[in-house]
């Protein structure tokens, strides 16, 4: 481990409050319930601080996350700590001052950031898209780099599929991405699913993984 992410594994100080605070409660705030959860760590992943293009103006150090998969990072702000525990077994994610607004949202959203890139350098991520209606398919092309989307009678709409993504098409109406970025893959089916969003009243459109709407009744003139 290195000197600088031993300087960041460091364990968090007792938070404070600032002078004049006034709580509702006398008893202590309550931590962030998804960034005090442990993250597992498993044998092959290796983390490491890439001090080397820290970003000064934003105060933000990458965070290089490698697997069998490959190399994903995250940004960490200087006010996170990381803490390996459990013989290295086990990272914990804390922050300087959990009474701070700023920290403490974003206490929660490193932590998920830091596991949805754990996962992905290991297993990676799956990603679903169904087209629901007469005429709604999707075709690949045979370099698999490039989708065609076909929605009822508007015409054929091609895109490319971005790099660290690749696609199936079981069927014409399913399309499958899979990816070790997830951030990636949800992006890129959004913009898929922009194409036809699911409509209330015949259910048709395209739907991303288990997504479901509730129909209504058709508008009688």
């Amino acid at each position: 481990m290195s000197g600088a992410l031993r300087q960041l594994a460091r364990a968090a100080p007792g938070a404070r409050l600032a002078p004049g605070a006034r709580l509702f409660s006398a008893s202590a705030g309550a931590a962030s319930n998804v960034g005090s959860l442990p993250i597992y760590l498993s044998p092959d992943i290796r983390l490491g601080l890439d001090v080397v293009n820290r970003d000064v103006d934003r105060d933000m150090t990458p965070l290089v996350i490698e697997g069998p998969r490959g190399k994903l990072s995250v940004q960490v702000p200087s006010f996170a700590r990381l803490e390996f525990v459990d013989n290295g077994k086990k990272l914990e994610v804390r922050v300087l001052d959990p009474t701070e607004k700023r920290q403490r949202q974003m206490w929660g959203t490193l932590r998920a950031l830091i596991q949805n890139n754990i996962k992905g350098v290991t297993e990676g991520h799956i990603c679903m898209l169904q087209f629901v209606g007469t005429g709604y398919r999707a075709e690949l092309a045979k370099d698999g780099r490039t989708v065609s989307v076909k929605i009822g009678q508007s015409g054929v709409i091609s895109l490319a599929i971005p790099d660290g993504i690749t696609a199936q098409n079981p069927q014409p109406t399913r399309l499958i991405l899979e990816g070790t970025d997830k951030q990636a893959i949800k992006l890129f089916a959004a913009t898929i699913r922009r194409l036809k969003p699911p409509e209330p009243y015949k259910g048709k459109g395209i739907f991303v993984d288990n997504e479901t709407i509730k129909l209504k009744d058709k508008k009688i003139k």
